[in-house]
């Protein structure tokens, strides 16, 4: 027997499809109104506990489609005792999902798939995500490109963009080499634009070494064509911490161990950076009037040296180092003391002398002007006062009154110079000095006035310490 339903086949006599359930159609044995069951469908006894289970729409269409039997005692008695039957053939399962609900042709409705926002945005940041790691590799690549790093060097070199060609060299950490510093070091380059630029890799022994790469590039400017073989290598520092940073080498473009003379006593500036201490070449124990600088690095082309000091004009000096172990060196006949400076030690002269030769009137120890000589001078000057005072001391002829009438002084040299046992800086200051004193002899009661208005003197000054200190003089002045 086929159910009309799913068209299973079913044993004969049976009530029910085993498959889907549905009541087939059998016509009951009716006696007087009386049902009755076929012997040979047996009814099962019924659970003490039924599920209440919702049958499909197509089995109730089924079962109302079916004659009903007059009510009657016995019907009333069969009927439950056939619906659990149906109930106990059907498969126990409990469902993981709602169940779809069937149409009245027994065809299963699909529910339909919902977007939810939620799935909408995760799908949106996905899709983000992937497109900035697209982004981010293509970008990463494309900055990193050892030939677009040579392309720019060589159109920002020929356009005079010296800014732009910094940024693409590897240059050595150095204080020296700064941005400036390079600026300047072409700042006589004219420049022209470039066209038709093209970059391919190039034999270089120094190329196949891990992390370099050799390239000659073409192009052309207005004067032609043109081509430039390049070294680039690759850095210590990744751009985006993933990718290869090349930069130009900088092999022609800087060269190392410079030397720089420069006479002592004054303060050297390389490109408007200070020169410290730490760069002196140690010359202790040699006797030298000029200080040695040993400089690590210096750009190839123009530089500018500046030699200063408190006492000094300024002086500039370019040099053009192009090649390692360069050497060159400031003249100190190139140094000039400055103006300001040179009244002032005009000033201090006769100050000097004039005090000199108070204190030596007055009789008093060398001491109280030991402190304007060198140590040097020390023993020379102290012999040279003390012999002043004797002369005012003396018994035989008494000298009072002395003082200093006149002082002019004069430099006929201003050019820079340093003492050849310590290279400090000296000068020579020359004057005319005039002066008077009152003098008497011991068997005299007269007393006698002298002068004189134009007596030739000198003193040399050598800068120690920060100060002006006499270091020789030849006063001129005689008392007698």
């Amino acid at each position: 027997m086929f159910c009309p339903n799913c068209g299973t086949s079913n044993d004969e006599g049976a009530l029910f499809c085993a498959n889907c359930g549905t009541r087939l159609e059998i016509e009951p044995a009716v006696t007087e109104g009386t049902a009755t069951v076929s012997d040979n469908n047996a009814v099962p006894q019924q659970p003490e506990a039924q599920p209440q289970v919702q049958e499909p729409q197509a089995d109730a269409q089924a079962q109302q489609s079916v004659e009903q039997p007059e009510a009657t005692q016995e019907n009333a008695q069969v009927q439950p005792q056939m619906q659990a039957a149906q109930v106990n053939m059907q498969p126990q399962v409990t469902p993981m999902y709602e169940q779809p609900q069937a149409d009245a042709a027994g065809n299963t409705a699909k529910k339909p798939f919902k977007l939810t926002k939620q799935i909408v945005i995760i799908g949106a940041a996905a899709i983000a995500v992937i497109a900035a790691v697209i982004v981010f590799i293509c970008v990463g690549n494309s900055l990193t490109n050892y030939k677009k790093t040579a392309k720019a060097y060589v159109k920002a070199v020929e356009e005079c963009d010296w800014a732009k060609a910094y940024s693409l060299i590897q240059i050595p950490e150095d204080e020296f080499l700064t941005k400036n510093a390079f600026v300047t070091a072409h700042s006589d380059a004219t420049g022209s634009a470039v066209g038709n630029i093209k970059v391919i890799d190039s034999f270089s022994s120094k190329g196949r070494l891990p992390g370099n790469k050799a390239v000659s590039v073409i192009y052309t400017t207005a004067t032609g064509a043109d081509s430039e073989d390049l070294l680039l290598t690759v850095t210590d520092k990744h751009y985006m911490l993933f990718f290869k940073k090349y930069k130009v080498s900088t092999e022609d473009v800087v060269v190392s161990n410079c030397t720089i003379n420069v006479p002592k006593g004054l303060t050297l500036f390389i490109n408007d950076i200070l020169v410290g201490d730490q760069y002196k070449k140690d010359d202790s124990g040699k006797n030298s009037s000029y200080d040695v600088y040993e400089i690590p690095y210096l750009f190839n082309g123009t530089t500018i040296l500046k030699a200063t000091s408190d006492f000094t004009e300024d002086y500039k000096k370019e040099i053009y180092p192009s090649y390692d172990d360069y050497s060159t060196s400031i003249s100190s006949y190139d140094i000039k003391f400055s103006e300001d400076k040179i009244s002032g030690l005009k000033d201090q002269a006769k100050k000097d002398v004039t005090e000199f030769f108070d204190a030596a009137q007055k009789k008093n120890d060398f001491s109280t002007v030991s402190d304007k000589f060198t140590s040097n001078m020390q023993s020379g000057a102290k012999s040279t006062y003390n012999g002043y005072v004797d002369t005012f001391k003396s018994t035989y002829k008494q000298i009072s009154n002395f003082k200093v009438t006149s002082f002019t002084a004069s430099m006929s040299d201003t050019s820079f110079r340093t003492d050849s046992s310590d290279g400090c800086p000296t000068i020579k200051v020359g004057f005319k000095i005039g002066y008077s004193y009152t003098y008497k002899y011991s068997n005299d009661t007269k007393s006698y006035d002298k002068s004189d208005t134009k007596s030739s003197s000198y003193i040399y000054y050598k800068y120690v310490d920060g100060q002006w200190k006499i270091s020789s003089m030849g006063l001129g002045v005689s008392i007698y």
